[in-house]
């Protein structure tokens, strides 16, 4: 039964998605074709603009990413909300199944649309710096080849000098840094989901609810995260030959990935509270 629930939550999250990625796409094809258009050859009219161009396809896809993130997340939070607490809730809770496999559906399907989101971004960057790098060392004088060539030994030297210099090999640091990403993700999610269910607390002002609890818990939050930070800081101060930025920092991002994960996990209880026993549907 949960694979039916995941079909469904997909199926209402798949459409939005897919119009934001189309945006996206459309923001990385703008800011690519004004690279293109870059050539130092030009006259120092035609450079300015080009210049500018480039400038404010740089901004839009940025605003384009930040668009995309948020709106992911602002997506997941109305689906939660629409068939959860609204008269669509009817329909969700009577089906043939527990309010834990609802949440789990949910949960699941929300972490896939998201991750779908952050893989997207990652390949739009990848491929906005391959297509300057491509650009520039064919525009450079002297042969493309051979200038790729120095620029890759020149990175191959940089990741030989990571693991020497930041305490940690670069691909260990990369999976380090995708765990954290990914379990941030599956905590910040149940934690939005969280704030939508504080907000049926406010039985006229739900959404004004939810908003509110969600800036209450963030301020916790960063409060918190103040806190974790007071090792890193300590060190920093203390700091002696031996010690890496790795070994500085690592403490702070435990820390704080810990407590992201302890609220998620209180939330997680909160919307099967919620859900189960102040269930209360316009």
């Amino acid at each position: 039964m949960l694979g039916k629930l995941l079909k469904y939550e997909w199926k209402g999250l798949r459409s939005p998605l897919l119009i934001l990625l189309i945006v996206l796409g459309g923001t990385t094809a703008l800011t690519c074709g004004v690279i293109l258009t870059i050539n130092p050859k030009y006259d120092e009219a035609i450079a300015w603009y080009s210049i500018m161009a480039l400038v404010l396809s740089i901004f839009l896809y940025y605003f384009g990413l930040i668009g995309c993130t948020l709106g992911t997340m602002l997506i997941i939070a109305i689906r939660f909300y629409k068939t959860c607490y609204t008269d669509q809730g009817y329909l969700t809770h009577t089906l043939p199944v527990t309010t834990t496999q609802i949440l789990n559906a949910k949960i699941i399907a929300s972490i896939v649309a998201y991750l779908t989101m952050l893989l997207a971004i990652a390949a739009t960057i990848f491929i906005i710096i391959e297509v300057g790098m491509h650009h520039i060392f064919s525009v450079m004088p002297g042969e493309y080849d051979e200038i790729r060539r120095e620029f890759s030994w020149a990175f191959s030297s940089m990741i030989s000098d990571f693991s020497r210099e930041f305490g940690i090999s670069m691909g260990a640091y990369i999976v380090y840094l995708v765990f954290f990403v990914v379990v941030s993700l599956f905590a910040n999610i149940v934690t939005v989901l969280g704030c939508v269910s504080l907000g049926q607390l406010y039985a006229k002002h739900r959404i004004v609810g939810a908003i509110a609890a969600y800036f209450v818990v963030q301020f916790i939050m960063q409060i918190i995260g103040y806190l974790c930070s007071i090792p890193m800081y300590t060190r920093m101060v203390r700091a002696d030959y031996y010690d890496t930025p790795f070994g500085i920092m690592s403490p702070t991002m435990n820390l704080t990935l810990l407590t992201t994960v302890v609220v998620a996990v209180i939330m997680y209880f909160v919307n099967l509270h919620m859900m189960t026993k102040q269930l209360n549907l316009e």
